[in-house]
Formats: C-alpha cells, structure tokens, sequence
C-alpha cells in the first residue's frame, strides 16, 4: 500500500524533470496524505502540473462519501475493478514524488515508519488513475486520483508485501499515451526490481496527519542497505546548521533525494 508520501522538490526541479508547466500555486508536502491537493501529470495533457485531490471518487458514486474514496488501486484488480476499469483505458496519471512511507513491524512489537527513496533519482512518479464526480445539481466537482500499487521489489519486499508502481523516466511518455494498448499499460504495472531503493526509519511523529514540516523526512536511524554506488547527490540541510563546505568537520551519517 501507499498511504503517505513525499513531494518536497520546488517547481523548477519538478517542471524540468517531467517537461511540463504548473498550473497551479505549488507548495511543498512532506507527509502528503489522504484528502490532500497534489500535484498530478494527466494523459492527454503531458504539459501541464495539474493539482488534484488524493483519494479517488469513481464519476458513477452516488455521493463522494468515505466508502469509495480509493487511496490505493490494486495493479491485479485494475482492469475489472468497478472504479478502475474507465479510469485506467481513459484517465492515467503520473504522480511526482520524492519518497513514500511504509511501517515496518518490529520484534519488540508495533510498527515503526520507514522511508523509501531511490538513491539514483530524486524524484520518480507512480502509476496513477484519476476521475471526476459531479454532484446532480452540478454544484460540486471533484477531480481526484488513486496511486496503483502492485508486489514489492525484493528490496522492500522483506518490510512492506505491496508498494507504489514506479513508472521510470524511460516509461513515462509510453504510460501517458492514450493510444497505447491497455495490455501493454498492464504490463507497466509491475514493478522492475532495482538495487537503488533504498529506506531508513524516520521519527513516530509522521504518524500525525498534521506534520507537514521537514522533521517527517528526518532520520532518527541508519539505512537498511549500504550505500556505495548509489549516492544521493543532495544533503538533507537544516536551517542554520551550514553544510559539509561550510563546517569540514561535519560528517553526515544519512544522505537523502530531498
């Protein structure tokens, strides 16, 4: 699943990476949840950032009350699904994001979050599926969007069964094409393993919808894998802590994308 992520990279990083242009006052997310305005690529519209609600109301719901509003769409399901089927022949969507969140069990009990980036990309896009419902009256429109997830990689595997289907940079034009045949979208559906996720625990206060500030990304632990190849290429920078140029001194245990 994918109940929470990151989108904290300005305009400018993001418009250059996808090639298209906000159309909206874009402000940063750390802990982007369920309900939140987030920015949105659609097919059909490849040049434009557009700002959509997470949490998908299918056009056909009788009213968008929380019994249809789908955070997550299941790869295996997407086709026959109800609420899937249109959406992923007519309405596909790239989602930005820098990391996702994923609460891991641990041996003394309970879950503790995780993050999970990928040390070769600062920002990658989910598969997505996104709708419009209309009240009767026409009074209300809401555009929203499910994020599609499929198994895990072998990487994440041991801590989450399912997670975020990554659409890589060489896919995304393919995925975003309306005329590209639905068995060949299907197939994108599947994650491609890949030995540059990586994820490290962040602090239990992500666990709060309200935290929204840099502290939700923050490692309070080591990663799980080793980095060597694969390094992130920005420092996560506090506020009046300087960086490594400015203090030689300094070591930084944890590199991040954001």
């Amino acid at each position: 699943m994918c109940t929470r992520f990151t989108i904290a990279s300005n305009v400018k990083a993001i418009e250059s990476e996808f090639q298209a242009e906000f159309q909206y006052e874009h402000e940063k997310n750390y802990n982007a949840s369920f309900g939140a305005e987030l920015p949105v690529i659609l097919a059909g519209e490849e040049t434009k950032v557009q700002r959509m609600r997470w949490g998908l109301v299918p056009f056909w719901s009788k009213e968008p009350n929380l019994k249809f509003h789908h955070i997550n769409a299941e790869a295996r399901n997407i086709v026959k699904h109800a609420a899937y089927r249109v959406p992923i022949r007519r309405r596909r969507c790239l989602v930005p994001s820098n990391c996702f969140f994923i609460w891991v069990r641990q041996q003394q009990g309970g879950k503790a979050p995780y993050i999970v980036y990928d040390g070769k990309h600062r920002l990658i896009s989910f598969a997505g599926i996104w709708d419009t419902w209309t009240s009767k009256d026409r009074s209300t429109i809401i555009h929203s969007f499910a994020i599609i997830t499929a198994p895990a990689v072998k990487r994440i595997r041991p801590f989450s069964a399912s997670m975020p289907v990554i659409i890589t940079p060489e896919r995304r034009r393919k995925y975003l094409r309306l005329e590209t045949p639905l068995m060949d979208i299907v197939r994108m559906l599947r994650n491609k393993e890949s030995d540059s996720l990586n994820l490290y625990p962040v602090s239990m206060e992500v666990n709060n919808f309200y935290e929204n500030s840099r502290d939700a990304v923050l490692p309070v632990g080591q990663r799980v894998y080793k980095e060597v190849e694969y390094v992130p290429k920005v420092y996560l920078k506090l506020e009046g802590m300087g960086s490594k140029k400015d203090n030689p001194d300094r070591k930084p245990e944890i590199k991040m994308m954001i």
